[in-house]
C-alpha cells in the first residue's frame, strides 16, 4: 500500500474530467516510454463502467489495457481497480480554489511497489500540470 498527494491548480470539478474525458485521461494517464493518444480512449464513468485506452510506444508497439470503476462520487472522490488485486483510492478535496488529490494505492504487488510508486508520481505530476492555469 502506498499513498501520494498532488496539489493541482485548478479545482475538484475542472480535475475530475481526468477520470470522465478521454483526452484529460490520455494527457497524464501514460507509462514511461509511451503515449496515450486520446482517440485510443473510451470512458464509461459509472460503477463497473471502464476505462480502455492503449499505450503506445515511439516504434507502435501498442498496449491495450483498461481500468474498471469502483465507486464513483465526482468530483470528491473516485475508486479504480487497476489490476487485480490492485485498487485505487483517488481523493479530490477544494482547498483556497486548488485541488489537494490523495492517491491511495492498496493490492499491488509488494515487489513491484517502489516502481509503480515512481510511475504514479510522474502520472500526477503530468495531471498537475495539464490542469495548470496559464500565466
Amino acid at each position: 500500500m502506498f499513498t501520494l498527494t498532488q496539489v493541482i491548480e485548478a479545482p475538484p470539478s475542472e480535475v475530475a474530467r481526468a477520470f470522465t474525458e478521454p483526452e484529460a485521461f490520455a494527457a497524464w494517464f501514460v507509462a514511461e516510454g509511451f503515449g496515450t493518444p486520446s482517440d485510443r480512449v473510451s470512458v464509461d464513468a459509472r460503477p463497473g463502467g471502464l476505462i480502455s485506452a492503449v499505450f503506445v510506444g515511439p516504434d507502435g508497439a501498442e498496449v491495450p489495457f483498461s481500468v474498471r470503476f469502483g465507486e464513483i462520487d465526482l468530483p470528491r472522490s473516485v475508486v479504480l481497480h487497476v489490476d487485480d488485486p490492485e485498487v485505487v483510492t483517488v481523493r479530490l478535496d477544494e482547498v483556497d480554489g486548488r485541488t489537494h488529490l490523495e492517491y491511495e494505492s492498496t493490492g499491488a504487488p509488494a515487489d513491484h511497489e517502489s516502481t509503480l510508486r515512481a510511475g504514479v508520481a510522474a502520472m500526477l505530476r503530468r495531471m498537475a500540470a495539464y490542469f495548470a492555469y496559464p500565466g
